[in-house]
């Protein structure tokens, strides 16, 4: 693969990833509570991907399957022990110079009650003055052989330029209902929004209220029903000092209360952390895959357990 452009798309990657979201607390109480589920994450050794972010990881056949933005667009890798990956190759690529997809990135899986698999993930479109970001959605039978599906999914407009689409970093989760609800970034908020037809429409629910930076989300549902949000921030403000890994708790998965702490820090010699994407583990474990960078903004993905 050609370093120079897989550095250029991953600044480009991070860029979109990491704008930040600036999200107040309003006069309301939470509906969650703090808890010390998912509280301590012991890293693990090693590198899972090499010159790739943003992950979203799900189970086929017992086999983990992980989907990454890398050079080119959406990459798939496939590993038996969660450990050791193998790169399957590029399966979302980058649409024409100019289009709504000129750079795609940010998956996120729905797993489809016929057994199918639709995959959320961002267009990015370069204008003059502004860089629109969109959802748009492709289809696979078994996870590996995806094809574009027509038309965008959802786009939200952002609260940094006028007129800005800035619709960013899906991630979905099933609701009790047979609904979808979407996480996602919007420039200076995060919001959701919810699916009743297997996330073909999406309408917006609402914004999020966490009272601190908060990017790269990522939902977790435990098994009392409380939701756990993930999500990476910066000490004071976006791009200063080191990017990490905090979290916060909901009894309804909208409104959420910050838990205490940080989840994941950068290791010796790095500088961020981003994109947490959690899976639960048959022996109820947790393992958290994230992408972290020095100085050279080059990305590998990393992973920690938790008990």
């Amino acid at each position: 693969m050609n370093k120079k452009f897989l550095i250029v798309e991953i600044i480009g990657v991070f860029v979109v990833s990491v704008f930040v979201v600036c999200i107040y607390t309003k006069d309301r109480e939470p509906a969650g509570q703090e808890t010390g589920k998912l509280f301590e994450w012991t890293k693990e050794s090693g590198t899972r991907i090499e010159d790739g972010v943003s992950s979203a990881t799900i189970f086929i056949d017992d086999m983990y399957v992980m989907y990454y933005t890398a050079g080119g667009g959406i990459w798939a890798a496939k590993s038996y022990d969660g450990l050791t990956f193998e790169k399957v190759g590029i399966v979302v690529g980058a649409g024409e110079a100019g289009s709504q997809q000129e750079m795609v990135t940010n998956p996120a899986i729905i797993k489809l009650s016929d057994n199918g698999y639709r995959m959320i993930y961002e267009g990015s479109q370069m204008l003059t003055e502004r860089q629109d970001r969109r959802l748009f959605s492709a289809f696979s039978a078994d996870g590996f052989n995806w094809v574009k599906e027509n038309g965008v999914r959802f786009q939200d407009y952002g609260d940094d330029k006028p007129g800005e689409l800035f619709t960013s970093v899906p991630d979905t989760i099933w609701l009790e209902n047979g609904d979808l609800r979407m996480y996602y970034t919007r420039g200076t908020t995060s919001a959701t929004a919810l699916s009743q037809d297997n996330g073909v429409t999406w309408t917006k629910e609402g914004n999020l209220d966490l009272g601190r930076i908060a990017i790269d989300p990522d939902i977790v549902r435990l098994a009392d029903g409380s939701y756990k949000l993930f999500f990476t921030t910066f000490d004071s403000e976006f791009g200063v000092g080191k990017q990490y890994v905090m979290s916060a708790s909901s009894t309804d998965g909208v409104t959420f209360i910050l838990d205490s702490g940080k989840r994941l820090e950068p290791s010796a010699g790095k500088e961020l952390v981003t994109d947490p994407d959690i899976v639960q583990l048959l022996d109820g474990s947790y393992r958290m895959y994230y992408g972290e960078t020095g100085t050279d903004m080059i990305f590998n993905i990393n992973s920690a357990i938790s008990e």
